[in-house]
């Protein structure tokens, strides 16, 4: 008969609130006493090799696109389950992925029918203890020294195919988590140093990439062996003491430093609501009504009056997805020298509203969280340029594109293989303007920062596709004294295959993504154009000359064919071979006044075909010598001293300002999973 149970065979609300690191146990407080600080400071850098080593090995094994260009975490844990070394650019699982290790230590650890013993291995993706969602897998293993259990070796990934109702790990059109696919809690994957065929069988079979789930799953332990290894030969230098000490004290090294570097921050309350125009499968408006409140060593993060909860909608993320998003700022940029750890979350608390669509209960979807993350995660950049400005100004920094603009597919390829996963482009958006700088072109993604958006070639060998252009996105930013960067436009072709399924998850096609600071424009909304019964193919076998880019695109084709414009968020649908699907993965958040940016640098970016000349005249007011394309300096002092006298001529003060503001609202059936529109916590 079995030992009593401590799982219910539902979802544990408790140790999904054990985000913090745990209290030291007695075995880590006397392990940390007697560190040798010489000794201590190699042994940081030796597991952050060993770290480092495992996610470079997982991204060379791996087969899904995310795995193979960098959405990668590859950690070493405490016994106890917390993160204490981390090698990633994306810094979302720094504080998540202990969750589901925690679950297993409270769970399966003693439990007599699982257990935990040298050689096991244990796979997860449940986004309620990953944060996320279903498509973010994870896989552990414990490691021994002389029959003690003394950490855990892990490695979480995005895997392309989760078996949801919709290809590609995203399903728009989810109405609870039963349309999401594969959710799993922490099982025993492997047993002897081996996985377990049976397991690996029901978890190919649940989704529609046999081969890619399970190479993925394979990448995952492989690296956490050679990570093994390697610890285990350290281990016969220092010992199991110095390792559970050593791990101890960075965390708490880490909660130390950060609650440090808080407090040198000025105490206030800082506001940013954002705003999201879809709840997945059709337009509206939601909003993530943030406010960072600084006190002392502290921050607190307070999400009252955000919208209600969506029973039907996938846009829904967990509180802890939230968290994990808003280090990944702090990691980023607000405390980039501090190691990437849970212990961060010692100088922060929270405050999330029940029943909200960012704290989510029962059994609604939640395989859009993504969009919903990083829409919360720029009010993260914004709030916190205002919060770091007045102390450290370089980390006062306008956000990366947020809007995602994640193409997804699902089919077959041109080899006969199945397949379902996201394109890498997602990983090629532009930086945020920054104080003395314009953001980066195609900088990557700021929620994986080491990640890359890979070769059009390495796609179209493995991929139904062929890239008709990927390039600049120009004129894709947000205008300022500093400009956001250029992100990155493509156009594909379904190649090679009768017909493959294609669709498109983000938000941003009617109220602007990603929003500037300080004065800064917005990066301007985005769409994907398709045309089916392209005529593509004949066009090119003629030679006729089609666009190259995006701005190319927009001024006129000679590609013909049923035309569509569609939001970002678009459920897959089928389309046959020939047809064509273009899409903007777009720029940064403009930095400061667009009447404050050098005429010259304007005039350069005319040059590169970065800016359009309408909009030096227009927004710049900076006029360009068309023989020299050169900026004209008295004709553009002229045009900004008449721009700065309008904006003059139609300010007001600031009381008539909001009476009138506060009158306008948007339609009702825009505002109808708002929540109180009057309301002034709204």
């Amino acid at each position: 008969m079995n030992a009593p149970m401590t799982i219910r065979y539902s979802r544990d609300t408790e140790v999904v609130q054990r985000l913090r690191p745990e209290p030291p146990s007695a075995r880590e407080a006397r392990a940390m006493e007697g560190l040798n600080d010489l000794e201590y400071e190699i042994f940081t850098h030796k597991l952050h090799m060993i770290a480092l080593e495992g996610k470079e090995t997982t991204m060379k094994l791996g087969a899904s696109t995310a795995m193979r260009w960098g959405d990668v975490a590859f950690g070493i844990y405490t016994a106890q389950g917390d993160l204490a070394v981390c090698a990633t650019g994306i810094y979302h699982h720094a504080v998540l992925s202990q969750l589901p290790v925690k679950y297993l230590v409270k769970h399966l650890a003693h439990d007599p029918t699982v257990g935990l013993k040298e050689g096991d291995a244990f796979f997860y993706n449940d986004p309620f203890y990953g944060g996320v969602h279903n498509a973010d897998m994870g896989l552990c293993i414990p490691v021994f020294s002389g029959g003690e259990l003394v950490c855990f070796i892990g490695a979480a990934v995005h895997t392309g195919e989760c078996g949801g109702s919709e290809p590609g790990g995203m399903v728009n059109g989810a109405k609870s988590r039963y349309d999401e696919g594969l959710m799993c809690p922490p099982i025993k994957i492997g047993e002897n140093f081996a996985l377990k065929e049976d397991l690996l069988g029901l978890l190919a079979t649940a989704t529609r990439d046999p081969r890619t789930m399970v190479l993925d799953i394979k990448a995952r332990l492989a690296a956490a062996r050679i990570a093994e290894r390697r610890l285990h030969d350290y281990l016969a230098e220092i010992g199991p003491d110095f390792l559970v000490g050593g791990l101890r004290r960075i965390l708490k090294q880490t909660g130390e430093a950060a609650r440090a570097r808080i407090a040198t921050l000025n105490d206030g309350i800082y506001r940013q609501p954002r705003f999201m125009d879809t709840t997945g499968p059709e337009s509206a408006l939601l909003k993530i009504n943030l406010t960072i409140e600084k006190k002392g060593d502290r921050i607190k993060l307070i999400l009252n009056g955000s919208s209600p909860m969506l029973h039907d909608r996938p846009v829904n993320t967990y509180f802890q997805g939230l968290l994990g998003m808003a280090m990944v700022y702090v990691c980023g940029w607000l405390m980039p020298d501090l190691p990437a750890n849970n212990g961060l979350l010692e100088a922060v608390d929270w405050e999330f509203p029940e029943n909200s669509f960012i704290n989510p209960n029962g059994d609604v979807p939640v395989s859009y969280a993504p969009a919903t993350m990083v829409a919360f995660s720029q009010g993260m950049f914004m709030a916190g340029a205002k919060l770091a400005y007045a102390t450290d100004p370089s980390r006062a920094a306008g956000a990366w594109y947020t809007g995602f603009a994640v193409t997804v597919f699902g089919g077959f390829n041109q080899w006969g293989e199945p397949m379902a996963d996201i394109t890498p482009e997602i990983n090629a958006t532009g930086a945020g303007g920054r104080p003395g700088m314009d953001g980066v072109d195609v900088a990557g993604a700021f929620f994986a920062t080491m990640s890359d958006c890979g070769d059009v070639e390495t796609t179209e060998a493995e991929r139904p596709f062929l890239y008709t252009f990927r390039n600049f996105f120009d004129n894709s930013y947000g205008h300022g004294k500093y400009r956001g960067g250029s992100g990155v436009g493509m156009g594909i072709k379904v190649h090679g295959v009768p017909m493959v399924a294609l669709g498109s998850m983000g938000f941003g096609s009617h109220f602007p993504a990603t929003l500037g600071i300080f004065g800064g424009r917005a990066a301007p909304p985005a769409f994907v154009q398709t045309v089916r019964g392209s005529n593509l193919d004949a066009l090119m076998a003629e030679g006729v000359p089609l666009p190259r880019t995006m701005a190319e695109l927009y001024a006129g084709t000679p590609e013909e064919g049923q035309r569509d414009y569609l939001n970002l968020a678009h459920a897959p649908a089928l389309f046959q071979g020939g047809d064509t699907f273009y899409v903007p993965i777009s720029g940064g958040a403009g930095y400061g006044d667009v009447l404050q940016r050098d005429p010259e640098a304007v005039a350069r970016d005319v040059a590169m075909g970065r800016c359009a000349a309408s909009a030096a005249q227009d927004i710049y007011a900076v006029a360009i010598n068309p023989r020299t394309g050169l900026a004209d300096p008295a004709e553009t002092d002229a045009l900004r001293t008449a721009r700065r006298k309008a904006r003059l001529a139609r300010a007001k003060p600031y009381d008539a300002f909001v009476a009138e503001w506060a009158q306008q609202s948007p339609p009702e059936a825009v505002l109808r999973y708002y929540g109180p529109w009057q309301d002034a916590a709204a």
